[in-house]
């Protein structure tokens, strides 16, 4: 599928890319997208796929489902994948990455790390909201600060003390403390 849609790494490539990538960058923080439904793609090329994303080589990951374009190369390919079978394969990957996610995120509970406060949270006025440099605006979780005070804007320490799929936990430390 990689060669069909003009892609030049292949799996294993991709795989020595990742791993020198987070030989060389200590706490590097991955992202890709992937689309399923390429014309041609069968259940064997995507339960390989599917296999890559459970291995946690990521920590963020969007899916997309392929959709014909006319006037595109890919358009007049034989084999479309039916709309139903591209939907079952983008959600059984969201669900691999959630997990994938999940762990990835209560690997870091104890760690400190620089948050930018952003505002309240959506959820609760009680609740200060901020993201890290590993998270992309408006797309990622977002950290959710239980304890101390800090303006809009500010940078803070933040200990980790829990997670969740997608969101990170935690209280406003002093220098001091970390």
């Amino acid at each position: 599928i990689l060669t069909q849609m003009n892609r030049h790494l292949d799996e294993g490539q991709t795989r020595e890319l990742v791993q020198r990538l987070r030989d060389r960058i200590p706490n590097l923080t991955l992202r890709t997208s992937f689309i399923v439904g390429f014309p041609g793609e069968t259940r064997e090329q995507f339960g390989k796929l599917l296999k890559f994303v459970e291995e946690g080589h990521f920590e963020r990951v969007g899916v997309f489902r392929y959709s014909r374009e006319e006037g595109t190369v890919a358009a007049k390919l034989p084999e479309q994948v039916p709309a139903r079978t591209k939907t079952s394969r983008l959600n059984k990957l969201m669900k691999a990455q959630a997990r994938v996610s999940f762990q990835k995120n209560r690997s870091l509970v104890g760690f400190t790390e620089l948050v930018l406060v952003e505002g309240y949270s959506e959820e609760t006025d009680l609740l200060l909201k901020g993201r890290s440099a590993r998270q992309a605006p408006d797309i990622d979780g977002q950290y959710l600060i239980t304890s101390g005070m800090a303006d809009v804007g500010e940078y803070v320490q933040l200990k980790i003390t829990d997670s969740s799929e997608y969101d990170l936990i935690g209280e406003i430390v002093e220098e001091e403390e970390i």
